[in-house]
């Protein structure tokens, strides 16, 4: 199973397991993930996982200064283990369990 790591200013901030189902992203606090910062949207990402585990589908949620993996601007697009999001002034990393 991987896990999404949070790094501000390169420091882990927190985790999350990426199991089957759906994470979210954004200053909501709502979302499973909660981020304060200006260049975060209020419902910023999904990361959908399958019922295996295997495939994570990452989805921008139409976020006013986008999504970036591994330095691309994304609508959506599968990630993987060792793939960088970048949203506002945070990094997530996509890391092996």
């Amino acid at each position: 199973m991987a896990t999404l790591e949070i790094l501000d200013s390169n420091r882990e901030f927190a985790r999350f397991p990426l199991e089957p189902g759906s994470v979210t992203a954004g200053r909501l606090r709502t979302n499973t993930v909660a981020l304060e910062n200006a260049g975060v949207s209020r419902q910023h990402l999904r990361i959908e996982t399958d019922p295996t585990g295997t495939w994570h589908v990452l989805e921008d949620l139409g976020s006013l200064n986008g999504t970036y993996v591994n330095g691309q601007k994304i609508g959506a697009c599968l990630v993987q283990v060792g793939d960088e999001i970048q949203l506002g002034q945070f990094r997530l990393k996509i890391v092996a369990d």
